[in-house]
């Protein structure tokens, strides 16, 4: 349904879940039991590329992914590059908003089960156990030059990782590719002490694993069945690569309904940058919203607690 109601604030949306937008103060996605309801609080209200939008903290959760090992480290042989300033994004914006607003962060990453393995689609396979040589970010050439192929490297999926050489000069065993409870597959540097830190607040941090681009691939998921039972429904996106397992999620977010909010600059990719433009264009035109952590972190100190305006 889409009415008019009394308050002219129009119902985006049917029954069981709609947002009200109001051509001045943007959308209300906090989600009451009906639309003449009584205001929600706490509300938070964010800034988007768009209009502003007003979110329920406590119906709220960021969602962080694939922030590992395997991607950041430089014992797996990774260079700076935008991973990393989503990680400082992260730390020194998107965490301290989230703990200022009071609102949880969901840490989905990369840890395939021995069940899950059997079961991995082949192009997982391909993809982290073959290489495209030469490699090329530039689309023209990816399609026209004969001279590219796919070729074997060593390791693999469910491969040992061998012997990595930690910044401190520490040798320890990197873990089986990808595989759950593996060195590799662990967050990287200050964000795994974030995490530690979150398991200790109420509502707390959580982690879940996926053994595909999505976290919510392969039916009800934990990461699934998590949102429902917290009755979660705005997710604030961030992770690598944009273009890849945080696009994938994002869509079947918003496909599943859910509200997504793509935090672009806590969000990177090692694609060309083409990448990273369709997705952020797509958050807002297509899945839902586009902001930021200056964005976030703004909200974060100007909540609503009541229905008069005051500040955490």
């Amino acid at each position: 349904m889409s009415t008019i109601s009394t308050s002219k604030r129009t119902v985006i949306g049917g029954a069981d879940n709609f947002w009200l937008f109001d051509e001045q103060l943007g959308f209300d996605v906090t989600h009451p039991s009906s639309p003449d309801s009584a205001p929600i609080y706490p509300r938070l209200t964010l800034q988007t590329s768009k209009t502003p939008v007003t979110l329920a903290p406590q119906k709220t959760a960021v969602v962080v992914i694939d922030m590992q090992n395997l991607f950041l480290s430089s014992a797996m042989g990774r260079e700076k590059g935008p991973g990393h300033a989503v990680e400082q994004a992260l730390l020194e914006k998107c965490i301290p908003a989230a703990r200022k607003a009071n609102i949880r962060i969901l840490w989905l990453t990369w840890g395939i089960s021995e069940e899950g393995l059997r079961s991995v689609p082949p192009m997982f396979f391909r993809n982290f156990g073959l290489t495209f040589q030469p490699e090329s970010n530039n689309s023209a050439e990816s399609t026209s030059s004969l001279e590219q192929k796919w070729r074997p490297q060593k390791g693999g999926i469910g491969k040992s990782v061998g012997k990595v050489t930690l910044e401190d000069g520490t040798s320890i065993d990197g873990g089986r590719l990808l595989m759950k409870d593996q060195w590799n597959t662990g967050l990287h540097g200050g964000l795994a002490s974030a995490f530690e830190e979150g398991m200790k607040l109420t509502p707390a941090d959580a982690r879940f694993h996926k053994e595909t681009h999505s976290g919510f691939w392969g039916g009800n998921t934990e990461f699934a069945k998590h949102l429902q039972r917290e009755g979660l429904n705005t997710l604030l996106f961030a992770g690598v690569n944009t273009d890849q397992c945080v696009l994938a999620t994002m869509q079947d977010a918003a496909q599943q309904g859910y509200d997504t909010i793509m935090l672009k600059d806590a969000c990177g990719t090692v694609s060309s940058q083409f990448a990273q433009d369709m997705v952020e264009f797509n958050a807002h035109k297509a899945f839902g919203f586009q902001s930021s952590c200056d964005n976030f972190l703004y909200g974060a100190g100007h909540i609503e607690t009541s229905a008069a305006k005051s500040e955490l």
